[in-house]
């Protein structure tokens, strides 16, 4: 099994990696001339093996290139709350690794956390990085841009699903459809009304997460491996049938 590692140019023929990397290729991992890694950017791997590795500076070529298999045939948009404290990014550590495509921080009415700083934002991205590599997937998830609730629903895929615990109902599975899909969880003091009436107006459907009352990194978590098996099993030939 290959190190992986996540660039943001194209990969070269003749690629070449500085900085961190360099320093985690030849002081931390060790790795010497001949041998090979796995150079990922948007869904395609690169198999490079070393010519000349220091420190400072990593030289290779790629001897072949393949799509990740790894990473779902579908996006998965997750609108995460503000949290307080480190909750958020156990979030986004987990939903990266089960395969969530974008995610986009919000606030609403009852949000305890209001506000992400750049700082913490950047660390997000780290951390969906980091968590990418290790779930060996083929692309880094999108940390979008905070919203509020009004401007939410204008970056989310139509027909978003709110879960929500007043929902009696409609369960997240029996709605996933064969398609890209959004998912937007509630703050640690829930939605009001008044707001689950705006995202219907937005076209929204609210779905339960089951009886219990989860906690807002719970839900998030559970809702997307939820929302990712139901979406793998239709995406697999002759698992699902039309819906």
């Amino acid at each position: 099994m290959t190190h992986r590692f996540f660039v943001d140019e194209e990969i070269a023929e003749h690629p070449v990696l500085r900085g961190p990397q360099a320093h985690q290729i030849a002081n931390v991992l060790r790795l010497r001339a001949n041998e090979v890694i796995t150079l990922v950017r948007d869904g395609i791997e690169a198999k490079v093996q070393l010519r000349e590795v220091t420190g400072e500076e990593v030289r290779g070529r790629v001897i072949g290139r393949c799509p990740a298999e790894t990473e779902p045939p579908f996006r998965l948009t997750l609108a995460l709350p503000l949290l307080k404290g480190d909750h958020d990014e156990e979030v986004v550590e987990a939903v990266t690794q089960l395969g969530v495509h974008t995610i986009v921080p919000f606030v609403s009415a009852r949000s305890v956390a209001r506000s992400l700083t750049s700082a913490k934002r950047e660390r997000w991205r780290r951390i969906a990085r980091e968590s990418a590599e290790t779930a060996r997937r083929g692309r880094v998830p999108v940390i979008a841009e905070p919203r509020d609730w009004r401007a939410l629903f204008d970056v989310l895929d139509p027909g978003a699903l709110v879960a929500w615990e007043a929902e009696p109902l409609v369960s997240l599975r029996d709605v996933v459809a064969r398609s890209d899909a959004s998912l937007v969880i509630g703050p640690e003091g829930g939605l009001e009304s008044d707001e689950i009436a705006f995202a219907r107006e937005k076209g929204a459907r609210t779905v339960s997460l089951g009886p219990r009352n989860l906690r807002s990194e719970t839900a998030a978590i559970a809702a997307v491996a939820e929302a990712v098996a139901a979406l793998e099993g239709l995406a697999r030939p002759g698992v699902g049938g039309d819906r």
